[in-house]
């Protein structure tokens, strides 16, 4: 009744050769990251074709509006393919990669500006009067020249928001704003409260506000901002030409900062009863935010922490 005893050595060679085996199939098959940069270079050379598309269709407005609403929603899903895909990329190449989603963006920002030029306000003869208190036309011109890069906004009709306005404090329920893309421009000393789940949001040339957002689905971009506050949640922040401003986050990729200076960065601190819904409506994850990995794009240094935003410090974080 003894059991038959198996050479050690013909065990150890068998574990070899089935280690073995499982190599060659491993090496047969394209890794996760492969086969993201094949996928990746494929829809971004669908998406720079689409946008050279646009100059054949110059003179139907309507065509063209149609075309860039739909090279937007691409960028958008392939925005959420790269931040899917973030968990097995090296950080180097999530870099790389957004930033040639940023290079799209400007070259639709670009060929919008080019072929959907916005109409020019005129100024009357009674405002001639008060010119001493008013920009005129060519330093508001020069003012945006400055606002680089420019961010595109999209002209769909799935969008919300609010615009010039001062001291007030400002709300969109979760009906208003559930997938749409939520815009914020020229506010200024206004609170406002998102308590749902936009697709998008972009906040442009707004001072002296608090915005507090329950979790958007994909990005969040804030350009020219000063002296405000900011509590959200998403997938990717991108913050432009900013100075003095606080964002408390929660970011399942990382907050890119680009010619912004003395801004600084804290856990997300925003609480509302259906917070934990919304969460899961957004589809972002709630065990992974990446608070503090921020990347700035005007700082090369490798070793050495940028100048351009800080922690904020313990004591000084503020609870909503």
């Amino acid at each position: 009744n003894d059991m038959i005893q198996i050479p050690e050595g013909l065990l150890r060679r068998n574990e070899e050769r089935q280690e073995l085996l499982k190599k060659k199939e491993e090496n047969a098959r394209p890794s996760q990251a492969e086969a993201f940069k094949t996928a990746f270079k494929e829809k971004h050379s669908e998406i720079d074709e689409a946008l050279n598309s646009c100059h054949h269709l110059e003179g139907d407005r309507n065509k063209i509006a149609e075309r860039l609403n739909e090279i937007s929603r691409e960028l958008n899903i392939l925005s959420k393919f790269l931040s899917a895909s973030s968990l097995f990329l090296v950080a180097y190449d999530v870099k790389i990669f957004t930033k040639s989603i940023q290079q799209l963006h400007d070259k639709m920002t670009d060929v919008e500006a080019a072929l959907l030029p916005k109409k020019k306000f005129g100024f009357s003869s009674r405002i001639d009067k008060k010119k001493e208190n008013k920009k005129t036309e060519d330093e508001i011109d020069a003012t945006e020249k400055k606002c680089s890069p420019r961010i595109p906004i999209s002209r769909a009709t799935n969008s919300c928001g609010f615009t010039s306005r001062t001291d007030e404090e400002l709300s969109l329920p979760h009906a208003e704003v559930y997938n749409k893309d939520v815009l914020l421009s020229n506010l200024n000393s206004c609170t406002v409260f998102i308590r749902g789940t936009p697709n998008t949001i972009h906040v442009v040339s707004s001072s002296k506000c608090k915005v507090l957002c329950g979790p958007v689905a994909t990005s969040v971009m804030v350009h020219t901002c000063t002296d405000s506050t900011f509590s959200i949640a998403c997938q990717q922040l991108r913050v432009h030409n900013t100075l003095d401003c606080d964002f408390y986050i929660h970011v399942t990729t990382k907050a890119i900062i680009e010619d912004s200076h003395r801004v600084r960065f804290a856990p997300y601190n925003f609480y509302y009863p259906d917070l934990d819904i919304h969460f899961g409506l957004s589809g972002l994850k709630t065990d992974r935010n990446n608070w503090q990995d921020i990347d700035d794009f005007n700082w090369l240094v490798s070793n050495k922490q940028s100048p351009n935003w800080s922690l904020i410090p313990m004591e000084e974080r503020i609870k909503y």
